[in-house]
C-alpha cells in the first residue's frame, strides 16, 4: 500500500477548506456538511502522522 506525502495531505487539507468556505458563502448546506466531515478527517489523519515521527 502506498503512503501518503505529508505535502500532499496539506495539499488536500488546504483544498478541502477553500470547498467548505466555497459552501459556507453560497449556503450549500449538504456540502458544508459534507466538506465539514472531510476536513475533521484530513487534520485528524495529519495530527496521526505528525505523532509519528
Amino acid at each position: 500500500m502506498t503512503a501518503i506525502g505529508i505535502n500532499d495531505l496539506d495539499d488536500t487539507i488546504a483544498k478541502a477548506y477553500s470547498e467548505l468556505r466555497g459552501a459556507i458563502n453560497s449556503h450549500s448546506e449538504k456540502s458544508i456538511h459534507m466538506y465539514s466531515i472531510a476536513l475533521q478527517a484530513l487534520v485528524e489523519l495529519r495530527r496521526q502522522t505528525a505523532t509519528e515521527k
